[in-house]
C-alpha cells in the first residue's frame, strides 16, 4: 500500500529551508555510542582545521559481501546524515555484511545548511580532478579497500515531489535492485512520478542512465565509485520538502532493503532498462 503521509511542506523556495541538525553533536553521539556495536571510528584530518568521520565494521566471514555508504556530501541534505546515524545506533544494519561508512562528507557545509563547501564548491562534482580537501581525504581512505559489492550514496532533492534513485550498473546490464528498493520506500514515502527527472528518463522513480564516464568532466561520487570501487551504485534521493521523519524513514528503508538484497534475503526486481 502506498505511503499515507502529509504532502510537501512548501517551505523550500529556491533551495532547502527545512529542519537542520547540529551535525557535530550528532557525529559525537554516533562515535561514542557505536563502539559497543562493533564499529571502528577514525577521524581523518582534511586540512581545514576539521576532519571527516570514517566508520568501519567487518563481518565475521572474510567472504561476506561489502557495502560502502556515504551521506552528507551536500550540507543542505541533513536527513542523509541523521538517517545513517540512526541506522547505526539502532544496530539495524545486518552484521553479516562488511561496511565502510562516511556519515557526513561535508560537515562544514552542513553547519551552515549550504549545499556546497563554505568556499562554494560542490563536492559531488569534484571526483575526477579531486581538488577539494574533503574529496581527497575520502579517496585516500578508500584506497585501503579493493572493492565493494554496492555503493549506496544518500542524497536529498529540495524540489522533488517524491523519492527517486539513480542506479548505475555496468554497460548493457539492467537495473538490479532499484525497483525493489522503490517498492519498499513507497510504503513510507511517496515516489516521484515524473517521467523526466533532472533531465533523465525515469520509470516510476527509477533512473537507469546509460553510463559513460567520458560524457562529463565534473564527475559525481557515483562515477568515481563505478570506475574504481564497484560495479553497482545506488544514489538515493529523498524529497526534502517533506518532514524530516518521512525522509529518514525513506532513506533508512532504502538502505536496509539494499542490504537485504545484497544478502539474498529479498528477490530483486529487474526494472525497465532505460
Amino acid at each position: 500500500m502506498p505511503a499515507d503521509v502529509s504532502g510537501r511542506s512548501g517551505r523550500n523556495k529556491d533551495g532547502y529551508l527545512g529542519q537542520t541538525i547540529q551535525v557535530d553533536r550528532e557525529l559525537t553521539r554516533l562515535k561514542n555510542q557505536s563502539i559497543h556495536l562493533g564499529w571502528m571510528t577514525e577521524s581523518l584530518p582534511t586540512g581545514h582545521d576539521d576532519s571527516l568521520m570514517f566508520m568501519h565494521r567487518s563481518a565475521v566471514s572474510p567472504a561476506a559481501p561489502s557495502i560502502l555508504i556515504t551521506a552528507g556530501i551536500h550540507g543542505d541534505e541533513p536527513a542523509t546524515t541523521i538517517s545513517l546515524c540512526q541506522l547505526i545506533l539502532e544496530d539495524a544494519l545486518p552484521r553479516n555484511i562488511t561496511y565502510a561508512v562516511f556519515p557526513c562528507l561535508n560537515p562544514r557545509g552542513m553547519r551552515i545548511s549550504r549545499r556546497e563547501t563554505p568556499e562554494g564548491v560542490d563536492l559531488n562534482r569534484d571526483f575526477l580532478e579531486a581538488e577539494t580537501k574533503e574529496v581527497r581525504t575520502e579517496l585516500k581512505k578508500l584506497r585501503e579497500f579493493e572493492s565493494f559489492d554496492v555503493a549506496i550514496l544518500l542524497h536529498e532533492d529540495w524540489e522533488a515531489k517524491g523519492f527517486y534513485l539513480y542506479e548505475l550498473t555496468q554497460p548493457n546490464k539492467p537495473p538490479r535492485f532499484g525497483r525493489s528498493v522503490l517498492d519498499a520506500v513507497s510504503k513510507v514515502c511517496p515516489i516521484e512520478k515524473n517521467a523526466l527527472i533532472e533531465g533523465h528518463e525515469a520509470d516510476r522513480g527509477l533512473i537507469h542512465p546509460a553510463y559513460h564516464q567520458e560524457q562529463r568532466q565534473d564527475w559525481p561520487e557515483a562515477f568515481y565509485m563505478m570506475h574504481n570501487k564497484t560495479n553497482h551504485s545506488l544514489t538515493l534521493e529523498a524529497p526534502s520538502d517533506f518532514e524530516m521523519q518521512v525522509r529518514m524513514k525513506a532513506l533508512m528503508s532504502a538502505v536496509l532493503t539494499t542490504a537485504d538484497l545484497v544478502n539474498g534475503k529479498k528477490k530483486s526486481i529487474i526494472g525497465t532498462d532505460l
